[in-house]
């Protein structure tokens, strides 16, 4: 493996404790998040084969329904979208 490839994958080991972090804290503040229904952006950029500057740009541009992004301004403006594919 290159270096390269290694701190690719640190990367995205790094954003899923993150994720699994916020995930977390929100249910720690009574917030119920269902895994199976809702993802970090992080997280659906990984299972979608996208980056986080698409979802967010689709979200801004309305591709991602206003009903299909949960924002919790408790958890530091944590934003989860609806886990199934947009285009």
């Amino acid at each position: 493996m290159t270096t390269q490839q290694l701190n690719h994958d640190q990367s995205l080991t790094d954003f899923a404790k993150e994720s699994d972090k916020a995930i977390q804290l929100a249910r720690e503040n009574g917030v119920q998040v269902d895994l199976s229904e809702w993802l970090t952006i992080k997280r659906y950029a990984q299972r979608y084969n996208t980056t986080t500057q698409v979802v967010t740009n689709w979200i801004a541009r309305g591709i991602i329904p206003a009903d299909c992004v949960m924002d919790l301004p408790e958890l530091n403006d944590l934003r989860l979208v609806k886990n199934q594919p947009y285009k």
